[in-house]
């Protein structure tokens, strides 16, 4: 297992996701990682489809932002909670706490990662 601080390991993906390198992005998941990127939703299963998300969620959001406020990390997890700001298709600000469960391999590479968020209204207040 790597000994690199995995909320470093973090911080350099958060690079890569701004910067929308999908090859420097996915070369941190491991090829049969399992990502809920809303939990309650199907996960995905598999690079591929992660691959497909990043896709399709950068085509549809700009100024992305993910903040990450505290953290607890242990052997091959890492546990963060933060909040994610962007603008969607729609040019709405949207903005949101979180909370993720990142798993790690014995290669460093992510091979589960959980998110908890409470997704805001767009149309709240109007």
């Amino acid at each position: 297992m790597s000994a690199e601080p995995k909320i470093e390991v973090i911080g350099r993906l958060q690079k890569c996701i701004s910067a929308h390198d999908m090859a420097a992005t996915l070369a941190f998941f491991d090829p049969n990682v399992e990502y809920h990127y809303h939990v309650g939703t199907r996960p995905l299963k598999g690079i591929d489809w992660v691959e497909k998300f990043f896709t399709k969620y950068w085509a549809n959001n700009s100024s992305g932002t993910w903040v990450i406020e505290h953290w607890a990390e242990r052997n091959d997890r890492l546990l963060t909670e933060g909040r994610e700001e962007y603008t969607n298709a729609d040019g709405v600000l949207v903005q949101h706490p979180y909370m993720g469960i990142i798993d790690f391999g014995p290669d460093g590479k992510i091979t589960g990662w959980r998110d908890y968020f409470q997704m805001q209204d767009p149309n709240a207040g109007k």
